[in-house]
């Protein structure tokens, strides 16, 4: 499993070189020693767990990274490091970089650790969450698509009308039979008025006539 990418920002080389050695076995360290260096890193390298700055260094400072670093890795956690505990400090970090966390300097390790577990294991909840969240929306676009099909299936079934090849009954949906005229008088508005195609005017009525006009003749 990869570790987790962390982004240490420091103007002093010691307190850099002292992050490096105290977390270096537990995460992936990236260091930068000014602001700008530290936008560049994130930037170019893309996924971070965590970013931790120190507030006071030369140009940018360090609410202003974290601000930034909002927008170039919105998914990192922040976290201040700072040798001042001034309110104005303390607002800026707060309305500008949105921190998780404000820790005074001198840091100890065990304090910056646990600062950074619980950061890291935020970091990692939000991803799942995320994860599970995807899946959901996928699964929900499926069933929608499944619904729709079962609709129009439903649809299509509904048009169609088991009858009889023979007789022309129509099957209703208790396996009852009945005729035509029946079944569309019980279930629609459609009133039947009878009369007579050409067709079977020619076959039966006209051939019937002609039959009794000649019993007719025959009877004189």
């Amino acid at each position: 499993m990869n570790r987790p990418r962390l982004l240490f920002i420091d103007d002093e080389e010691i307190n850099r070189s002292n992050f490096l050695e105290t977390f270096g076995d537990e995460y992936e360290i990236l260091l930068a020693g000014s602001g700008e260096e530290a936008l560049e890193i994130m930037a170019r390298e893309g996924t971070l767990a965590l970013i931790l700055s120190d507030q006071r260094m030369p140009g940018i400072s360090g609410a202003e990274v974290l601000a930034q670093a909002r927008e170039l890795a919105p998914k990192a956690e922040r976290i201040m490091i700072t040798g001042y505990s001034e309110p104005e400090d303390m607002m800026a970090a707060i309305n500008q970089g949105q921190v998780y966390r404000y820790i005074l300097k001198p840091w100890t390790s065990g304090e910056l650790r646990i600062a950074i577990i619980q950061a890291v294991e935020r970091h990692q909840l939000k991803e799942e969450n995320l994860v599970l969240l995807l899946a959901l929306e996928k699964k929900n676009v499926e069933l929608e698509e499944l619904v729709r099909a079962r609709t129009l299936e439903l649809k299509n079934l509904q048009g169609l009308l088991p009858i009889c090849s023979y007789c022309r009954k129509i099957r209703d949906d208790k396996n009852a039979w009945h005729g035509l005229e029946d079944y569309l008088h019980q279930h629609s508005d459609i009133l039947f008025t009878h009369g007579i195609c050409p067709h079977c005017y020619d076959k039966v009525v006209a051939e019937n006539m002609l039959l009794l006009g000649e019993l007719k003749s025959k009877g004189e």
